[in-house]
């Protein structure tokens, strides 16, 4: 992971040593890197994702030991997520690619110009997730109503949950579904008062009443009685609103 003001890193995923050394150059030429890694395959870009912790990945989809796809699909439960930019022959993969909240879909041959704008792209959605956000931006939020709009008040959400191509805002009493990304989503709600805990939920934190375990397994019990599954990779990020005492004197944390 790259210090502050420090140009990004890159790993190339490709099975092809061929495109690999392509890719490498074009990132070369666009003086916009840091570090530039090279991967052989997707298992060999998980294993270094998790090591490197890189800021972009240029990734591609058709492997045979383990797809860009399934590559992707791990991103999603990392702490920090790096910005995936597809580079792939295949046009078919692109509505999949961005469920998976890629930043861009680039098709073989790469152009310069095309990975200029995509890595631009994804310089800048990274610098919006370390700036502070601003005041306005978390507050209210816009969901369909009917035939109409409303506006939410944002710290009036008690959690969300991922439904398909949307995500489930759970209000007391109701809930909107948004047709927006978990990623863009988690970006506009507060860390003071939210908090991830699976890859398809974030809760307020001040509804959280207990968490529990259940064998190997997890789960944060809600206010008003719902019990929600915690990721593996999200246990330190709960551990974390535990110890800092945000779940009330009368809650437990049940080992």
């Amino acid at each position: 992971m790259r210090m502050a003001n420090a140009p990004p890193s890159v790993l190339i995923v490709d099975d092809e040593p061929l495109a690999r050394t392509r890719l490498k150059a074009l990132c070369e030429r666009t003086r916009l890197f840091g570090e530039i890694r090279l991967a052989n395959g997707g298992r060999q870009a998980v294993e270094k994702i998790r090591r490197l912790q890189p800021d972009i990945l240029l990734l591609d989809v058709d492997m045979p030991d383990f797809s860009g796809l399934k590559v992707a699909e791990f991103c999603l439960d990392l702490a920090q997520m790096p910005e995936i930019i597809f580079t792939t022959a295949h046009s078919t993969y692109a509505v999949q690619a961005f469920r998976l909240e890629a930043t861009d879909y680039l098709l073989k041959p790469v152009k310069e110009s095309l990975l200029r704008e995509a890595v631009e792209r994804a310089i800048a959605n990274r610098a919006r997730d370390e700036n502070n956000r601003e005041p306005d931006v978390v507050q209210r939020l816009w969901v369909q109503d009917g035939n109409g709009a409303l506006q939410l008040n944002v710290p009036d959400i008690q959690w969300v949950e991922a439904e398909r191509d949307y995500m489930r805002l759970y209000l007391p009493g109701r809930s909107f579904l948004v047709h927006q990304s978990m990623r863009s989503l988690e970006r506009l709600l507060p860390d003071e008062l939210f908090v991830r805990v699976h890859r398809s939920t974030i809760v307020r934190r001040d509804c959280i009443a207990e968490i529990r375990r259940k064998g190997r397994k997890r789960y944060v019990i809600l206010q008003d009685g719902n019990q929600l599954p915690i990721g593996p990779r999200y246990a330190e990020r709960i551990a974390g609103t535990a110890q800092a005492g945000r779940l009330g004197e009368s809650d437990t944390v049940t080992e």
